[in-house]
């Protein structure tokens, strides 16, 4: 299957309800803060962890306009922060703080995905 440049986004596929949403956002996540620590390059880290949070916020805001899954997504958050590690403490590491529930249905659905391999 090849993806329309629309369809790309999870939140634009027409399949995009359900548990589906959430393997959809899964993979828009890891998109969006990819596409905005590139957007960013340029910027201090501190201005890439900003725009990229902005960036999941609009994010998880789209889920819920389009209602691809109220209850999985109202009232959720997902918190971006660098994390240093003892072995390499010039190098921070990206760390998602996502609200418990939201983080439980999410990996639920990943691993319903994995088991039958496929949506659905």
């Amino acid at each position: 299957m090849n993806p329309t440049p629309q369809e790309s986004w999870g939140f634009l596929h027409p399949e995009c309800h359900g548990r589906n949403a959430l393997v959809f956002f899964s993979w828009d996540l890891a998109r969006t803060i990819e596409q905005q620590f590139k957007l960013h390059a340029q910027s201090t880290v501190t201005m890439q962890l900003q725009e990229a949070q902005k960036a999941v916020d609009r994010l998880l805001k789209q889920y819920v306009q389009i209602q691809a899954n109220p209850a999985a997504f109202e009232g959720q958050t997902i918190e971006l922060r660098l994390e240093h590690d003892e072995a390499s403490p010039d190098k921070p590491v990206l760390a998602l703080k996502t609200s418990p529930e939201l983080e439980h249905l999410i990996l639920e659905a990943q691993q319903a995905v994995q088991s039958s391999g496929r949506l659905n």
